[in-house]
């Protein structure tokens, strides 16, 4: 039987206080591992770099008994050390000042380059000093720096592995909490991308229906109007030649003017519809405001309240302008709407003046660009809040408003502004806040409308012997127009069909002066029919008339050789006017075949 050996008591209890020592380690090492794990959940909550080096800095405390410490920060700007953490702060001088001593000493460079915890004295120390780079596989983050206690000269190697991980897990939660600032700031530029983006196609979406809304609408303001200018036509027609049998005295005769009348009405009821439907103006023409004005008073008037008194002084002789009745129609719509809006919440007085000014010498060197001489001026003006000298610099501008969201788009001037410009005239403003405001609108004068109306009313009551072929695939409108010129003097062969009316004039072109013709027909429009007509008389004045139509308009009827394009309906002076208009036009032109008396008067030939 062996003896037992013999333990030495002192080193039992020093092999019993190293254990003890080694299972306290083992378990702070837990300790710490498992609030890792929390911290680490929960960097990317609220905490800033600085919070990670303080929990960090926390954790190398409870592990290692370093007299004093420090974390430093790599700064994203400079790239410079950055004394974060202190502890205690007591020790923060100290530590500066031996930051600056390790650096010149190159301590910090080996530091970077080991990446891992060093032990480092000074010269005039005595005291290790401990250092250990923050960094991740990809960067450099910081730098630590542990002064030991005086009575500890080393550290176990199993401390400076820990202090690896500690500061590898500090510089990924920095690098992590960076990430995290980057991926929330690229999140939330793309929600706000998105935002924007969704906004953008939700007013595209609501632009693109309100443009659908508007073709629809004009689709059918273009069918309506051509339907009901059908209707109309006879109704017009019939009217005046019923007036001509009538004698004025007659109760009858003033009964038939109340009708004519009404259709009048009807009739330009259905150009206004055509109008604000229609997506590009008229072709500009000798134009009267005041009968623009006048019209537009009215609708004004149904449409602002009471509190508003609207005063109108319109000149009785004023001159025309050339312009597009549509564009000047918007011109004084959207002045006095504004006005309108400027007097809505207080009330007050909307005064609208019309009348002929003459622009001097001086008035065109002061405003480049305007023309001197006869002017018509247009001047709205409103009791309103009225405007600054800032607002009044740039009212003019594009999307500039003063108005609520929701209430104007700020193009409404803008438009205006060009629409004058174009029209060769200006535009100027007067406002002093609280006192209202006055827009004046000058445009040039023309003496050609007086012309115009002098000729036109010339040809309307001239009549003539021509032989007219007449074309409409209504036989109502065909059968009242063709009285209607046969109560002037034409002669005229009526056709219901384009087919027909090709047949007819192919067996004899040189039989008819003038061709009027519908342009909504089936199976060869007027379009088509005037063109085959036009090849086989490339003279043949041809008259185009139209209810609504959007395939053809006056420009294109003149650039292919019709003579006149009228829109239904027309009433008998106007369609007098058109054909001596487009029968005065022919040129001169030798018959097909030579008169009898020219051929037995024709000279023998010199050589037989």
């Amino acid at each position: 039987m062996s003896e037992t050996p013999r333990l030495d008591p002192e080193k039992l209890l020093a092999r019993i206080e190293y254990l003890e020592e080694n299972r306290r380690f083992v378990q702070n090492v837990l300790e710490m591992a498992i609030s890792l794990v929390d911290f680490q959940e929960n960097i990317v909550s609220s905490c800033g770099p600085e919070t990670i080096l303080e929990e960090a800095e926390k954790r190398i405390r409870y592990l290692i008994p370093f007299q004093a410490n420090a974390l430093y920060l790599v700064d994203p700007d400079s790239s410079d050390f950055r004394l974060t953490v202190c502890s205690p702060p007591g020790f923060r001088q100290f530590i500066t000042a031996e930051m600056e001593e390790l650096i010149e000493k190159g301590f910090f460079a080996w530091a970077i380059r080991e990446r891992r915890g060093i032990i480092v004295t000074p010269d005039h120390h005595t005291t290790p000093v401990v250092m250990h780079v923050i960094a991740t596989h990809s960067r450099i983050r910081g730098m630590f720096i542990g002064q030991l206690d005086p009575a500890r000269q080393q550290i176990p190697d199993t401390a400076l592995t820990l202090l690896s991980i500690i500061l590898l897990n500090t510089a990924n939660a920095l690098e992590s909490l960076e990430f995290c600032r980057l991926l929330r700031q690229q999140n939330s530029i793309l929600e706000r991308k998105v935002e924007e983006r969704t906004q953008a196609l939700q007013e595209s979406e609501r632009q693109m229906q309100q443009v659908i809304k508007l073709q629809a609408i004009g689709t059918l303001a273009g069918g309506i109007a051509h339907d009901f200018n059908n209707i109309l036509f006879p109704i017009i027609g019939y009217t005046e030649l019923a007036l001509d049998d009538v004698p004025e005295e007659s109760p009858t005769h003033k009964s038939l003017q109340e009708v004519l009348k009404a259709a009048n009405r009807a009739k330009e009821l259905v150009q206004q519809i055509l109008t604000f439907s229609r997506q590009s103006g008229r072709e500009r023409k000798p134009t009267r405001v005041s009968e623009i004005l006048r019209e537009a008073l009215k609708l004004l008037r149904a449409s602002i309240p009471t509190t508003i008194e609207i005063a109108s002084v319109i000149a009785d002789a004023e001159p025309s302008v050339m312009g597009d009745p549509t564009q000047i129609h918007q011109i004084i719509m959207n002045l006095c709407t504004n006005a309108y809006h400027a007097m809505q919440e207080t009330g007050g007085r909307l005064e609208i003046t019309l009348e002929p000014v003459e622009i001097g010498y001086e008035e065109a060197v002061r405003r480049i660009g305007i023309q001197m001489g006869p002017h018509l001026h247009l001047v709205v003006k409103d009791e309103g809040v009225g405007m600054d000298a800032t607002v009044m610099d740039r009212i003019f501008e594009p999307y500039y408003t003063t108005k609520e969201p929701g209430k104007g788009t700020g193009l409404g001037l803008s438009v205006i502004h060009g629409i004058v410009k174009n029209h060769g005239g200006f535009i100027t403003v007067e406002s002093t806040p609280g006192r209202g405001s006055s827009f004046h609108v000058y445009l040039p004068a023309i003496e050609e409308a007086a012309e115009d109306a002098a000729r036109d009313a010339v040809c309307a009551e001239a009549a003539g012997q021509e032989r007219i072929l007449l074309v409409d695939d209504e036989e109502p409108i065909a059968t009242m127009e063709k009285q209607m010129l046969e109560r002037l003097g034409y002669r005229v062969t009526a056709c219901t069909g384009s087919s027909e009316a090709l047949s007819t004039f192919s067996a004899d072109p040189d039989r008819f002066d003038l061709v009027i013709t519908d342009m909504t027909m089936p199976l060869m429009t007027g379009e088509g029919l005037a063109r085959r007509l036009l090849d086989l008389r490339p003279e043949l004045p041809v008259i185009l008339c139209t209810g609504y139509s959007e395939m053809i308009n006056e420009e294109k009827a003149m650039t292919m050789g019709i003579r006149k394009f009228i829109l239904k309906p027309v009433v008998m002076s106007e369609l007098s006017a058109a054909v001596r208009s487009a029968l005065e036009s022919r040129p001169p032109r030798w018959p097909s075949r030579p008169p009898e008396d020219l051929e037995r008067a024709a000279p023998a030939p010199l050589f037989s």
